[in-house]
């Protein structure tokens, strides 16, 4: 090594070593009691169930051509709920009932398109009172190519002043 490397080093290492030699603080007590601790900063907020509401999905076991799909929403709880329910970007802007189709096989999804064009939709929602004991229902067609099919739906919205997801039972459909 050079000298004036040396030279520097052995400056640096004589500052440095009285530094710490000096003798640090106590450490106060640890304080009696339950620790403290910061609030868990919340996930991203997941839909919530819909305590007492129950939703159906049905459609024709076959079909030529389009498929008429009803989500149907029983509920069994003992006062009225306000549901507001939005336009999706990737459901072609319909409100209600979401649906992911899956063909038979290869769970492939068929809709909604992967990798589609994106919309913008009008940000408007859609509300009803689905009242203590009584029944709503949601209606939309889909085009689909021949083939069999897995039809998965759901109600997403607002109810009680939370976001909600009410799933329904998958359907397997037959298009010709």
């Amino acid at each position: 090594m050079p000298r004036r490397t040396l030279l520097a080093l052995a400056l640096a290492l004589g500052t440095l070593v009285p530094a710490l030699a000096q003798e640090l603080p106590p450490l106060s007590p640890a304080p009696a009691g339950p620790v403290q601790t910061a609030p868990a900063v919340p996930a991203a907020t997941a839909p919530a169930a819909l305590e007492g509401v129950r939703a159906a999905l049905s459609a024709p076991r076959s079909a030529a051509g389009p498929l008429n799909l009803t989500l149907t929403l029983r509920s069994g709880r003992s006062a009225p709920v306000a549901l507001s329910v939005p336009r999706d970007n990737d459901q072609n802007c319909v409100t209600a009932p979401t649906v992911r189709v899956l063909r038979v096989g290869t769970r492939e999804v068929v809709y909604p398109p992967l990798g589609a064009e994106p919309r913008l939709c009008a940000q408007d929602l859609r509300s009803e009172t689905l009242g203590a004991g009584e029944t709503l229902t949601y209606t939309r067609t889909l085009d689909l190519p021949a083939g069999e099919y897995m039809v998965e739906g759901w109600l997403t919205g607002f109810a009680d002043d939370l976001r909600v997801k009410v799933p329904a039972q998958p359907l397997r459909v037959t298009v010709r």
